[in-house]
């Protein structure tokens, strides 16, 4: 195993060669696993798997959620969430349909799960087939946001915020940034859910901003305070960084803690480029709300 470290002052962002995950000591896996914890975002190169292979690897760290019904495709495997522009005959979908639209969301700094009640813990992206230009995906730590917010002029000390609770929503999200792609009935099915503002990592014991494109609002303000608060907080998330672009190549693995991570899609030509990205989610073990904070 050779491990590379992109950031190593701020301990962000690890590049991992010669290994294979299908045929993994439990040794190894635990040095994944605490790599993992350290450095937030894991790359595992050249790793030629199925979508079995992907599962039983996932399944070594926790739980995993089932896919939303539109990330979803008929013989796929409901463990699998598809983020794909390529459809069920093997088609370009275009770039009017619904899954093409809703993927879009995915360019927005978020965190995976953050609209569901017990959020996640990490996601693990599988590269199936990638377009030769766009098609990135960056990776932002928000910790360093949280630990030099007070460096600034602030209206608001961290102090004054480690106790805030949050309303999250994918349905929120999709509408500011996609639009009003959800009927009735999914938006009932997808209700605002209680994340904490701010979270502590339950190994590292370091605290994180936690908001991101999913967040609505603060739970008691005056909605477009709380709104413009966390507009600032998701600002400074992404210009205190560090930030990683990663170009994909293909059958490559990317692992990273939703919990300290906020990412984001980048662009590519939808219409003649094909996509196939593969993740699985590993389920947290609480709701954010009932964490303990660090501070």
């Amino acid at each position: 195993m050779n491990i590379y470290i992109k950031h190593k002052e701020q301990e962000f962002f690890a590049v991992i060669k010669d290994i294979d995950i299908k045929n993994l000591s439990n040794e190894d896996f635990l040095k994944i696993k605490d790599i993992i914890e350290t450095y937030g975002v894991v790359v595992l190169k050249s790793q030629i798997i199925n979508d079995d292979d992907q599962i039983l690897f996932s399944k070594k760290f926790g739980k995993l959620e089932k896919a939303l019904e539109q990330d979803t495709l008929e013989g796929i495997r409901p463990e699998i969430t598809r983020i794909s522009n390529i459809g069920i005959n093997n088609e370009i979908l275009p770039i009017d349909s619904r899954k093409v639209i809703y993927d879009r969301g995915n360019r927005s700094w978020h965190t995976d799960s953050s609209y569901k009640d017990i959020p996640s813990k990490i996601s693990i992206l599988s590269a199936r087939e990638i377009p030769c230009d766009g098609g990135g995906t960056e990776y932002v730590d928000a910790r360093n946001a949280l630990e030099t917010w007070n460096k600034n002029s602030r209206k608001y000390d961290i102090k004054e915020l480690k106790n805030e609770i949050c309303e999250h929503s994918i349905v929120y999200s999709r509408m500011i940034n996609t639009g009003d792609i959800f009927d009735n009935d999914y938006k009932n099915k997808m209700p605002f859910v209680k994340q904490r503002l701010i979270r502590t990592h339950p190994i590292t014991k370091r605290s994180a901003f936690y908001a991101g494109s999913h967040c609505s609002h603060i739970i008691g303000w005056d909605l477009e305070e709380s709104r413009s608060l966390i507009k600032e907080i998701n600002e400074w998330i992404v210009e205190a960084g560090p930030i990683v672009h990663h170009k994909w190549c293909n059958n490559e693995i990317v692992i990273w803690d939703n919990r300290r991570v906020l990412h984001r899609g980048t662009y590519f030509d939808e219409t003649s480029a094909r996509r196939i990205m593969h993740r699985t989610t590993v389920a947290g073990d609480c709701p954010s709300y009932k964490e303990e904070i660090n501070l």
